[in-house]
């Protein structure tokens, strides 16, 4: 019988806290994408005559540039897997990507069968910027707790990303 009220007290307080994150989370989007399209139109320097997509889906933009930030470029196939998405779909979001700009697509040198896609230089200032802005606001949402509070925080929510992974695959 106790076991039942602590679960459910342990359920309502995973409850709460997933819905303040959703709360928290649209505010959040929304302050990231008026921020990122007034960053936009500095970056616009960077390819003479582009104008600014009105349309830019920056979540869209920062799950596939999270995958080709650190390398020089990646397969069309190897897009798809990381992303969990299905090739067509892959194909469909680095055409959008391709045709603003952020990202171009390159000959594979071993096999000319296979497209490699890689992030234009704008695609590359960009991420550094959205990259730059989420760590800032993190480091804002932060604030209220101590070095130590942070720390064991960031340790706690990267032993969850690794669970997750886990039982993703």
């Amino acid at each position: 019988m106790e076991e039942d009220i602590e679960q459910k007290l342990y359920d309502a307080e995973i409850t709460s806290v997933v819905h303040g994150f959703m709360q928290v989370w649209n505010k959040f989007e929304s302050t990231l994408s008026t921020e990122l399209a007034r960053i936009q139109e500095s970056l616009n320097g960077l390819q003479p005559g582009k104008e600014s997509p009105h349309n830019a889906n920056y979540e869209l933009f920062y799950r596939v540039s999270s995958n080709l930030y650190l390398k020089d470029s990646v397969t069309m196939g190897e897009l798809s897997r990381s992303l969990s998405v299905p090739l067509s779909t892959a194909t469909r979001m680095v055409d959008w990507l391709v045709g603003n700009g952020y990202l171009k697509r390159l000959p594979d040198l071993e096999d000319r069968r296979v497209i490699r896609v890689a992030l234009t230089n704008i695609g590359q200032e960009l991420h550094k910027t959205i990259d730059g802005y989420i760590r800032y606001r993190i480091r804002q949402i932060f604030s209220c707790l101590t070095h130590e509070e942070q720390s064991t925080l960031l340790t706690l929510i990267d032993k969850v990303v690794s669970s997750l992974k886990e039982t993703v695959r």
